[in-house]
């Protein structure tokens, strides 16, 4: 099933709503279920429960960085300006707060070409949280997110193995020296043979004492 991704943004200018939504075009075009604003006009909407439904039932909400949305989200921005993120912004924060561990890694702060990684909103953290930089609406320009987005982590751990046999050196845990064959050490062999001896010998090597019958 795709990974299903709401798109929240601001609409800083005609060309930063473009840029979106050819992003969000390229998201779909990558197997993602891309939800944008622009794709539900067709209605009449409440816009802001359309946006409280679409976030909360999304794999993952992208927040585009630009200006005015790191302005807006951290409501430093004037109140009667882009009430709409203001409100997605909103949600996101109490979100976060309510249960961070979860939306934290729901939440994916996005980079477009173009711009930069200061204008992520400070309430994503982004000097100490991943985001993700698009250098380009392809495969490689976007892998790291589309490998968040799909799952398919670039490098996967091996199995652990057994630990290694690591006795003791010194201590009364340490193992005794192993007994040793003399004959291993180039010496020689002696034995006392008694009893019938029958067939043939077919190779001896230092054996020195009696045989007896």
């Amino acid at each position: 099933m795709a990974p299903r991704v709401f798109v929240s943004y601001t609409h800083d200018s005609p060309r930063h709503k473009d840029e979106v939504l050819g992003f969000a075009e390229f998201l779909r075009g990558q197997g993602v279920e891309a939800v944008l604003d622009s794709w539900h006009t067709g209605v009449r909407q409440d816009w802001y429960a359309w946006a409280i439904r679409e976030m909360t039932d999304a794999d993952h909400v992208i927040v585009v960085a630009s200006p005015k949305y790191r302005e807006m989200g951290d409501g430093s921005g004037p109140n009667e300006q882009h009430k709409g993120v203001q409100s997605e912004a909103a949600l996101l924060r109490d979100l976060l707060h309510g249960d961070r561990a979860t939306w934290t890694a729901k939440v994916l702060p996005v980079v477009l070409p173009g711009h930069r990684t200061d204008e992520i909103p400070r309430f994503l953290s982004p000097a100490t949280t991943s985001f993700f930089e698009v250098t380009a609406y392809t495969t490689d320009g976007a892998e790291l997110l589309l490998r968040v987005l799909h799952r398919k982590p670039e490098h996967i751990a091996p199995p652990v193995g057994a630990a290694p046999d690591l006795p003791p050196r010194s201590g009364p845990a340490a193992a005794e020296p192993d007994a040793r064959d003399p004959a291993e050490d180039g010496g020689s062999v002696q034995n006392v043979i008694t009893g019938n001896v029958s067939g043939r010998v077919a190779q001896a090597r230092d054996i020195q004492g009696g045989v007896h019958f």
